[in-house]
């Protein structure tokens, strides 16, 4: 029986708090901060997360939960938790908090791929129209999320503090903020169309069965915010073209630059539009300025998973100028 041996003991352990039987087999599927991994049972085949201990708090895990039953009842292709016997939704094993949720058979999503794009549009726009009716709500870091501003600013400071390199390969985000902040404000971000967004669509988050979208994953983001929140990453990561097909499991190659093209990206939105309602003119002039901050979010965060000794090769990657990163965003 292959089990991971750091995790052997916990998984044997939370998957007799379950009931599920004899452990069979372990694969460990990877992740930047989750860790995750297929178990397969004597009663069935699961998913087990180990929850990033960032987001790991009662109450996130609560709202999460809650925001997964709500979309899944009305149809969305989401995972509920499995509940343990005693009615919890998660397993806390003294260190950790760990979630069961049924395995999904399934495929990545294909970057640039028109079919599943057609299928995401649909998808997201359904998961957006569930979610205008939800609710709870609880804020995540900023009102803007892992894309605001004033924190990404911050971020980008610390990092350039600490080298020359750094400081150099850092200089353009901080631009780039400036000129997103400048031309999306913070009350102007605020007033725009909102509801539950999942807060981190990109292909490892997406799995694919028969031409739909069997489910989107890690909802550990999802929030109330305006839905161009979830549609700036969709621009980057799914309708954009990469050197390699992304894997989610590696920040270099979740951060590898995007080959974004106008027609692909206008060709998502209007299909998402004609699935709920259509974008606004404010929503579509705002696209840009969140598609920059969802890439500065991506590379200056991103520079915090790599050892030292490499951020400010991390950093330094192309795009190099926002206009070259605006020329495919189709809006």
């Amino acid at each position: 029986m292959p089990i991971v041996p750091d995790q052997s003991q916990t998984i044997e352990a939370l998957a007799a708090a379950c009931g599920f039987g004899r452990v069979l087999s372990v694969t460990s599927l990877g992740g930047t901060r989750n860790n995750n991994f297929r178990v397969e049972t004597e009663s069935g085949t699961w998913l087990f997360r180990k929850r990033y201990r960032g987001y790991a708090s009662d109450e996130q895990i609560r709202f999460d939960h809650a925001v997964a039953a709500h979309l899944a009842k009305q149809g969305v292709a989401c995972v509920c938790p499995t509940a343990l016997p005693s009615g919890e939704t998660a397993w806390n094993d003294g260190e950790d908090v760990w979630e069961v949720q049924t395995f999904v058979d399934g495929v990545q999503f294909r970057e640039g791929c028109p079919a599943d794009l057609a299928a995401l549009a649909e998808a997201l726009a359904r998961f957006h129209h569930a979610g205008e009716s939800f609710r709870g709500r609880l804020s995540k870091l900023a009102p803007r999320g892992e894309t605001d501003p004033v924190q990404l600013r911050a971020a980008a400071r610390t990092l350039a503090g600490a080298s020359r390199e750094c400081a150099r390969a850092a200089a353009p985000y901080l631009e780039w903020l400036d000129w997103a902040e400048s031309a999306l404000p913070g009350e102007r971000f605020g007033a725009l169309p909102s509801t539950i967004v999942h807060g981190d669509v990109q292909p490892a988050n997406i799995l694919m069965r028969d031409g739909r979208v069997a489910a989107f994953v890690d909802l550990d983001w999802c929030a109330w915010r305006p839905r161009i929140y979830d549609l700036g990453f969709v621009l980057l990561f799914c309708c954009a073209a990469h050197e390699q097909p992304i894997d989610g499991a590696s920040i270099w190659s979740l951060t590898q630059p995007p080959r974004l093209d106008r027609t692909v990206s206008r060709s998502f939105l209007d299909a998402y539009g004609t699935h709920t309602h259509p974008l606004t003119g404010g929503e579509t002039e705002a696209l840009s300025a969140q598609v920059v901050l969802s890439w500065c979010h991506t590379r200056i965060m991103g520079a915090f998973k790599v050892p030292e000794a490499e951020r400010a090769s991390f950093l330094a990657r192309p795009p190099f100028n926002a206009a070259e990163l605006l020329s495919g965003v189709g809006a």
